[in-house]
């Protein structure tokens, strides 16, 4: 009987390793080298056929004209930073998460709403400096508030559900016409009218070509003054220089930003204004999302593989 040669593994970037469980050791062989380069992966592991990254790293064309991975699965929802055409030229898989952050990123969410609408961070900022009696710094409750949620997948919903729970008024955008037959308990609205009525916007989209800036200046404009403005989806699918313009002229309340144009280079000017609060790419990040992550990781591999063969 012919005994088949492992699957091999390689985790390039840093994950948690308690999904691998779920695969066969007769089966997969795994080697980690967590933050290793580029140019190290083709030349240590082209023999390799699996590759797991983190979404920080790029994947090029020039990368995977180069590789012979069957497969290359990233720890994120989104696979703007992988170049998909070529990928399906080359004939090599791309594997990304359903479900596994979407509870994360959306509790992260609510958190950025309830921090621009109490001014947490101020308030503790105030106390700290030995000037309790201070209370000259704006809040608003969040019940009765309209909130525009652009974008109703896992993420999407879950804010939905927070928001309905707070007693929030929810207009709900997605231009997927089965997502709003999905979701008829909300009521969905085109974008401009949310975007002139809401009090506060929060973006759940991908990064594609269609999206990329697609808050542009034009449609930034729209909100109304007093509004906030929440994005944990992409930085790349706002205008970020008119936002920032936004914020220092004051044209918009408040805004809170997981994400970035350049992560992790960020703009400068973001640091000079107090009407902002800015997060580092950490919403779909926590102890139990990495465990979570890290079980559909390696569930995705051993699918994979259980469907379609190992290649020859």
């Amino acid at each position: 009987m012919l005994k088949h040669k492992p699957i091999k593994i390689i985790v390039a970037d840093r994950i948690n390793l308690s999904g691998a469980k779920v695969l066969d050791k007769t089966k997969f062989s795994l080697t980690i080298s967590p933050n290793i380069s580029q140019n190290e992966i083709l030349k240590r592991f082209l023999n390799y056929h699996v590759l797991i990254i983190r979404s920080g790293r790029k994947i090029t064309s020039e990368f995977l004209s180069k590789c012979n991975f069957d497969v290359i699965v990233t720890a994120s929802k989104g696979v703007d930073h992988i170049d998909i055409s070529y990928a399906k030229k080359r004939g090599i898989h791309i594997l990304s998460l359903s479900e596994a952050n979407s509870v994360s990123t959306a509790e992260h969410t609510l958190g950025l709403i309830i921090e621009a609408m109490k001014r947490i961070r101020v308030s503790d900022e105030i106390v700290r400096s030995g000037n309790f009696s201070n209370r000259n710094f704006s809040r608003r409750e969040l019940e009765g508030k309209k909130i525009g949620i652009i974008g109703i997948g896992r993420v999407g919903r879950r804010v939905a559900n927070f928001c309905k729970a707070l007693n929030m008024r929810i207009l709900a955008n997605d231009i997927d016409k089965s997502v709003v037959e999905k979701n008829s308990d909300l009521k969905f609205y085109p974008l401009d009218q949310i975007l002139r009525n809401s009090d506060i916007i929060t973006i759940h989209i991908p990064l594609n070509e269609n999206n990329f800036r697609y808050f542009s200046a034009d449609r930034l404009s729209m909100l109304k003054k007093t509004a906030v403005l929440i994005n944990t989806s992409r930085g790349e699918v706002l205008d970020e220089d008119y936002l920032i313009y936004m914020l220092r002229e004051n044209k918009i309340s408040y805004a809170c930003l997981d994400v970035f144009y350049n992560e992790p280079e960020i703009n400068p000017e973001f640091f000079s204004l107090t009407n902002v609060t800015l997060t580092n790419h950490i919403a779909g990040k926590t102890r139990e999302s990495d465990i979570k992550v890290s079980k559909e990781i390696f569930s995705l591999i051993r699918d994979f593989y259980n469907f379609h063969g190992q290649k020859t």
